[in-house]
């Protein structure tokens, strides 16, 4: 009786041992199961973190929304605009040096610098016309590439409107007394400031509806990931801003 009952509990030893490590395997392949949807949790979860960071930088270009623009861009709204209205400043006062370039429209004044601070301005406020959609993000190590559809300005119709402009206002502008008014040496640029000044006042004073192509085009981004968020610098920006414009006639306006 004594060796049945040995024999028993070294049964009952062994069985509760292969149990135990057969929960302890279980357990191990739940654990690697956990990991792997931790991870694949995570992934989605930058994927949308980075979507909705993308949303919050269009929605910046294409509408004025400031809200949460500095999480993507490290700048609030304002200064933000500032700093982008002051580069396509710079950029398109380096044609008029000096402090000679002046316009006399009926009796008004304009500086280059005062008739570009104002193109500045509303050249931003063009972009907001622009429709658009985050369509995909691609993830890679810390860096997300956003694709997205917009309806760009169409340039050509843009320019349409400011040259009918020019006609109604001006009349033939190579001899006009505006120009000869305004006394500047070269009379390219001259009228080239007429072409700013009217492009504010159409687009700006007037708020005219800016002509879009009326046909989507896919733009791509890539942001990198810092801290909480994706983040793109001014140099993106502003490439987005160059591929948001086609040098093409509106298909719905008609402006040809």
């Amino acid at each position: 009786m004594k060796k049945k009952g040995l024999f028993t509990f070294i049964c009952m030893l062994l069985l509760s041992a292969l149990v135990l490590s057969g929960c302890g395997f279980e357990n191990l392949v739940a654990g690697n199961k956990g990991e792997e949807g931790k991870e694949d949790k995570e992934e989605v979860n930058l994927e949308e973190l980075a979507k909705r960071d993308a949303n919050t930088l269009l929605a910046y270009l294409y509408e004025g929304k400031k809200g949460n623009i500095k999480d993507v861009t490290g700048m609030d709204g304002d200064d933000l605009t500032a700093s982008l209205e002051r580069s396509v400043y710079e950029k398109k006062i380096r044609d008029y040096p000096g402090d000679d370039w002046v316009l006399l429209v009926d009796g008004s004044r304009y500086t280059a610098e005062q008739i570009m601070q104002d193109y500045s301005r509303v050249y931003l406020k063009t972009f907001h016309s622009i429709t658009y959609s985050v369509e995909d993000v691609k993830i890679s190590n810390d860096t997300a590439e956003v694709t997205a559809k917009i309806d760009p300005i169409a340039m050509l119709s843009l320019a349409n409107r400011i040259t009918q402009a020019r006609a109604e206002v001006f009349g033939d502008l190579e001899t006009s007394a505006e120009i000869l008014k305004s006394q500047n040496k070269d009379v390219k640029a001259i009228n080239n400031l007429i072409n700013f000044k009217l492009y504010s006042m159409i687009y700006g004073d007037q708020n005219k509806p800016v002509p879009t192509v009326g046909e989507e085009k896919e733009i791509t981004f890539t942001m990198k990931k810092s801290g909480d968020h994706f983040q793109v610098s001014k140099d993106t920006i502003e490439d987005i801003m160059q591929d948001s414009m086609e040098d093409v006639y509106s298909k719905s306006s008609g402006d040809k």
